[in-house]
């Protein structure tokens, strides 16, 4: 029986380039028809990036006087401010809604130009699945409308390089790096997780007490803006969103019972994972350290997003972080079989939520469009109930991941410093060279 030759691989600067076209082409094309991007469940308001108009508009109502939590009049919708303080800062700046184009076009290009960076195919299967994957709907929401966002993906995503850096500022600077996106969004505060990174436990150590009193600072600055914007924000709904507290919506169930029944569920994961032994003593091969720690963060962001509350998709955004480290460690050989399968399903299950509710949403808008009300409903319920199972195994399998970076954290926090230099740690930075 002859063996089957494969095609040799086509270059890697090669295959980058054809993912940048293809992915830039995509996005020219939907952004020169505005008009299409309701096929694929966004949509488009007649005018672009209205959520950074929003907070551009705050700010002009701040300088004329206005008061910002209220309804505002230089809005589109009337929309008032539902951020942190620090957003009206922009007005310090001389930035209005004048800016609000150039500004938005400056920030999608900063997010392609760190997404592109991220994803680097070797191969036409990488380049596949990163496309699946950075153009998701979800993905160009948050450009159509310049969420902020997008603002926090910016600013975090230098924190990974900081953290494996042998250089103390630059680690300081992660430290530094996370409490300002918290400042701005509350949710970025998961981030700190990642401080845990196996390294010397005299350098995790003074990490977490850093990040500790950084954020204890930040809470003081912004959690009066909080109490004031919590009765302002708006109820997420609808398909394009996702957030534990979805599943429950249907049967009447909120406050205080969801989060009981939250809180319970990541428990009982974390436990299971932790006594289920499935990763072991597996190690992260140092090459794929990099794409290991952005998986940790986005795994985190998107966890923390997902338990505590509904959100957006626009944070669909950190699933960008999840795809290099999935694809690799599914065709490492060196990987236990039984980690192989879990991310494995976690790519399928990726994949499947970022596109399930888009097309759902272009199918009953163009296609379902003339069918009665009540019919379309039940069409979207019935799609809500198969999708809800899915959504809950891929944030499972996500806190599997997070389950063995806390063991393996741990051992490295506890272990003592002389000990540990002389056994390699998990996910160790190489050391120093003289």
């Amino acid at each position: 029986m002859s063996r089957t030759t494969r095609a040799p691989s086509p270059p890697p600067l090669r295959t980058w380039a054809c993912f940048v076209f293809v992915l830039l082409g995509y996005w020219a094309v939907m952004f020169s028809h505005p008009e299409w991007f309701s096929y694929l469940g966004i949509r488009h308001y007649g005018t672009w990036f209205i959520d950074l108009f929003a907070i551009l508009a705050s700010n002009d109502a701040l300088a004329q006087g206005l008061d910002v939590y209220a309804r505002n009049p230089l809005d589109f919708f009337g929309r008032p401010h539902v951020y942190s303080a620090w957003w009206l800062g922009l007005g310090r700046f001389g930035l209005t809604r004048l800016d609000n184009v150039w500004l938005g076009c400056v920030i999608g290009s900063a997010f392609f130009a760190a997404a592109a960076m991220r994803l680097r195919p070797r191969s036409l299967g990488e380049l596949l699945w990163y496309l699946a994957i950075a153009g998701a709907p979800p993905m160009l929401l948050a450009v159509e409308r310049a969420n902020n966002d997008l603002v926090i993906f910016l600013l975090l995503t230098p924190l990974v390089p900081c953290l494996l850096s042998t250089r103390w500022a630059l680690q300081a600077v992660a430290v530094l790096l996370i409490a300002l996106a918290a400042g701005l969004k509350f949710y970025p505060a998961a981030a700190a997780l990642l401080l845990l990174a196996p390294d010397a436990p005299r350098t995790v150590r003074w990490r977490l007490v850093g990040a500790g009193l950084a954020l204890v600072v930040v809470a003081v600055a912004v959690a009066p803006d909080y109490l004031r914007l919590r009765h302002l924000l708006p109820p997420v709904e609808g398909l394009m969103n996702f957030g534990s507290l979805h599943a429950f919506t249907p049967f009447g169930l909120g406050g205080a019972t969801v989060q009981a029944i939250t809180l319970g569920v990541i428990f009982a994961t974390v436990a299971g994972w932790w006594r289920v032994g499935i990763f072991g003593d597996w190690e992260i091969p140092p090459a794929m350290r990099a794409h290991w720690l952005h998986f940790i963060l986005g795994a985190v962001l998107l966890c923390g997003c997902f338990f505590a509350d509904s959100s957006y998709a626009y944070r669909w955004i950190f699933a960008l972080w999840l795809a290099p480290w999935l694809w690799g460690v599914v065709r490492e050989t060196g990987t236990p079989r039984a980690v192989r399968r879990v991310a494995g399903l976690t790519m399928g299950l990726l994949a499947a939520v970022l596109w399930i509710d888009p097309l759902t949403e272009g199918l009953l808008r163009h296609v379902f469009n003339q069918r009665p009300p009540e019919e379309t409903q039940r069409m979207a319920q019935t799609v809500f109930a198969i999708e809800q199972p899915l959504v809950w195994v891929l944030f499972i399998c996500l806190l599997g991941f997070l389950t063995h970076f806390l063991r393996i954290s741990w051992r490295s926090i506890t272990a003592v410093d002389s000990k540990l230099a002389s056994t390699p740690g998990k996910i160790m930075p190489p050391s120093p060279q003289p």
